[in-house]
């Protein structure tokens, strides 16, 4: 078995990754939440939801078969909507304003980036300014604020079977038509021509 879809994720991360540091922004990219201040400043990429839609296209889309192989493939396809939440999370408030506008300007130019790698309908949603003193979200102050993108991806799966060459069948009244009925038809034959022979 084999599938194709994106990995949004991974593309965002390295995207940003690159971007921070042209730009000469110290900058940590995970694709989780940070665990230590010493992460912080930093952006953390989480999926938020991946469902799939349009149950109509997510069916049998075709067949292929390679002789040189010898291999049957089936093709089938679906279509997900996924949403990943990208938080920035920092110990200074007027600096997390910064990189908040910053971080919405680079995920508009990535979205050309990931309509030419196939998803479609890519979309951004903006959450509120928070922060947290008590320790209950992570253990030390810190500002955050988030965007929410969302997208439709391609999911494509392709079954893979290989087929046994047929060699010979075996009709009604045990006679057997192929590959090895004329082997052995062809021994038999030089066998009878060599004792007519002497």
């Amino acid at each position: 078995m084999d599938f194709k879809s994106i990995d949004m994720k991974e593309q965002l991360l390295q995207f940003l990754k690159q971007s921070f540091r042209a730009a000469q922004i110290k900058m940590t990219v995970l694709k989780s939440d940070p665990q230590t201040s010493g992460e912080l400043p930093c952006i953390g990429i989480n999926r938020v939801s991946d469902s799939e839609i349009n149950h109509t296209l997510g069916e049998y889309a075709g067949d292929t078969f390679d002789e040189d192989e010898m291999e049957y493939s089936e093709l089938y396809g679906a279509v997900f909507q996924e949403s990943m939440e990208v938080r920035i999370w920092h110990n200074n408030a007027d600096e997390r304003e910064r990189i908040y506008r910053l971080l919405k300007a680079l995920i508009i130019q990535f979205r050309k980036s990931a309509v030419q790698l196939g998803v479609r309908s890519f979309s951004m949603e903006a959450g509120k300014d928070e922060s947290d003193f008590s320790g209950n979200v992570v253990p030390f102050p810190v500002y955050w604020a988030s965007i929410v993108i969302t997208y439709i991806n391609p999911f494509d799966v392709e079954i893979v079977q290989h087929a046994n060459a047929i060699t010979s069948v075996t009709v009604d009244g045990g006679v057997q038509i192929g590959t090895d009925t004329e082997e052995r038809s062809g021994d038999e034959g030089s066998g009878d021509s060599s004792a007519t022979g002497e």
